[in-house]
């Protein structure tokens, strides 16, 4: 693919309609960028010689330009130190000839300098058709120097360098871009021609819902603005095509990204499971574009009948001892009252990631493993569904945990999550023989819509969960602070894989119950994930559910009942549990004794 820069360089006048015409571009591969620093491997130690680097430009990119002129180049230099004199030229091959040369040094006016410098050509050179030219610089070093501007913009053609008067050209294109720029001026530049530099579409079309959104750059590679233009979309294997007009102004040199829906209503079947999009911009407001070879990019996309809701798992680490963890705990209190989320997002908290203290429990610490980061942790950090995303890695490329700025931030990270599709479901109940049972059954069923939807073998977490409990010493708290949805147990620190029977399950397990447990306080979160114990990035959760304490089942076989006081029966009295005599049942468990001499043990919420 073509990724020719062009910029344009000098306004030339605004013409009707709101479309303006410029009077040159810039050719080059840098986007007219440069790197203030020396990139290592990209000098010589040698002393009284010449250093040289050049970009290729093909017959391709310069075909547009035939009968146009290059007047100057333009060059980065990452330094001048040491450097008295730099000669920029043009050529048909590294070694050939100059076809066109200029030149400036420390003596000169303007004077050779670390940063952009311009520098004029003694003779313009005349772009010819079939053409493909080299655009070069040289400097002369008396000592060691870091002149090379390279930027981390690697592709074919960007950067050929010798190292010494002697040394050979080498292709060192894969490593970045040479900070040069041919500067193009004429009567005959190109008035219309946008490139589409790249495009998204969302990874999985769910037929039921009908919809596939698409995200486009694009730029403006010649000197009229575009005020709009078609998106045209093939779907490999359909017949019908798909176009979306996008009424968007863009000016000379500008980069603007659009998004835009289409409706593939022909897909209606899931197989082939795995197709392909191609979209094509075309059919501009102002004309006819004037080189298309640069206007088609494709992209890849699966395709499942339906979806299940996605629910969004945040785990936060936090500890009694670090001083901003209240912050965060306060933004995801506001989180998780907004609306939108009820039932959508689940939450446990990791006593670890600074210091530990009273809460912590084994799998705490073991999860630290997620920070991903050489050793290093520190609270407070969320996982987001143990994804890495560029709006959620905010720490690091290849660490999950995220650092929010906000309650708004974090919603809107959960906004965008929510977006995915989710390929399994997930119901969750508990059972209790009794209120004050040692341990409780946690029964979780679903379905899956494709067989492979984790890299690896899915596997299932069931952690129990404690809120309102009250801290011992909470740095940076303020009066009323309570600790939430604490793990207390969990299944098994990694999971457990699913058993699959065709694409339903059934999971059950069993959590401890400690006294100290307030059990109207407690609940359980249940999640399917995907488990890479050599890659901590590549542990995404595939969705989640929960269940709070008022949804349990508690069995009534030592009186103990939720549901409340027996209406059949006459009361005499109520007593607290421990024994205090009350006009009402409280908060909490209650013995309720009626006339006939009965009692009952009842639970209040």
């Amino acid at each position: 693919m073509r990724r020719l820069f062009v910029t344009i360089i000098a306004l030339l006048a605004l013409v009707s309609a709101g479309s303006a015409q410029v009077s040159g571009v810039s050719l080059g591969y840098c986007n007219g960028e440069m790197k203030n620093s020396g990139t290592d491997g990209f000098s010589t130690t040698e002393k009284d010689t010449w250093v040289s680097a050049a970009i290729y430009l093909t017959e391709d990119n310069l075909k547009l330009f035939a009968g146009n002129h290059i007047d100057s180049l333009r060059v980065g230099l990452a330094s001048s130190l040491n450097i008295d004199s730099l000669r920029v030229w043009v050529r048909s091959s590294l070694d050939g000839e100059d076809l066109a040369s200029g030149a400036i040094s420390k003596e000169t006016d303007p004077k050779l300098a670390k940063g952009w410098n311009r520098i004029a050509l003694d003779n313009p050179y005349t772009i010819s058709e079939g053409q493909g030219l080299y655009i070069g610089m040289s400097y002369h070093q008396k000592s060691t120097s870091v002149g090379l501007s390279v930027v981390p913009n690697p592709q074919a053609n960007a950067l050929y360098v010798q190292l010494g008067s002697n040394a050979e050209w080498t292709d060192r294109s894969s490593e970045g871009a040479l900070a040069i720029e041919a500067l193009v001026y004429g009567d005959k530049l190109p008035k219309y021609n946008l490139k589409l530099e790249s495009v998204e579409v969302q990874p999985v079309y769910v037929i039921d819902k009908g919809s596939m959104s698409v995200t486009a750059t694009v730029k403006n590679l010649a000197t009229m603005t575009i005020t709009g233009f078609d998106a045209v979309c093939k779907i490999d294997g359909i017949d019908e095509t798909y176009t979306a007009h996008i009424d968007e102004a863009i000016a000379y040199d500008e980069t603007k990204t659009v998004s835009f829906t289409i409706n593939p209503s022909a897909i209606t079947e899931t197989e082939p499971e795995n197709r392909t999009v191609t979209i094509t911009i075309d059919n501009l407001n102002e004309g006819d574009d004037e080189d298309m070879s640069d206007n088609t990019l494709s992209a890849a996309f699966s395709v499942v009948s339906h979806d299940f809701s996605r629910n969004v798992l945040i785990e936060e680490f936090t500890t009694e001892q670090c001083p901003n963890c209240p912050r965060v705990a306060g933004y995801m209190s506001e989180v998780l009252g907004m609306e939108r989320f009820n039932g959508r997002v689940n939450m446990i908290c990791h006593h670890s990631g600074y210091y530990t203290d009273w809460l912590t429990i084994p799998s705490d610490n073991s999860y630290l493993w997620f920070y991903n980061m050489g050793g290093a942790t520190f609270a407070p950090g969320l996982l987001v569904d143990r994804a890495t995303r560029p709006y959620i890695s905010n720490n690091s490329e290849t660490s999950p945990i995220y650092s929010p700025a906000s309650a708004d931030e974090i919603a809107n990270v959960i906004d965008t999550r929510m977006l995915d599709v989710a390929f399994v479901s997930l119901k969750v109940s508990a059972e209790m023989d009794s209120i004050n049972a040692n341990e409780m059954t946690v029964t979780v069923t679903g379905e899956r819509i494709k067989e492979n939807f984790t890299v690896n073998p899915p596997r299932i977490n069931v952690v129990l969960i404690e809120n309102d409990i009250k801290p011992l010493s909470q740095a940076g708290s303020t009066q009323g602070f309570m600790h939430q949805h604490v793990s207390r147990a969990v299944n098994s620190t990694w999971g457990d894989e699913i058993v699959w029977d065709g694409n339903t399950y059934t999971y059950t397990c069993k959590l401890a119950l400690r006294n100290d447990y307030v059990r109207e306080n407690l609940g359980v979160v249940a999640y399917i994930w995907d488990y890479d114990e050599n890659d901590a990035s590549k542990c995404e959760v595939a969705n989640s559910s929960s269940i709070s304490f008022k949804d349990f089942s508690v069995g009534t076989s030592t009186g103990i009942s939720t549901l409340g006081v027996d209406t059949k029966k006459e009361v005499s009295a109520y007593y607290t549990i421990g024994g205090e005599r009350v006009s009402q049942p409280v908060k909490g468990l209650n013995i309720v004794k009626y006339t006939d001499g009965s009692t009952r043990k009842i639970l209040i919420r």
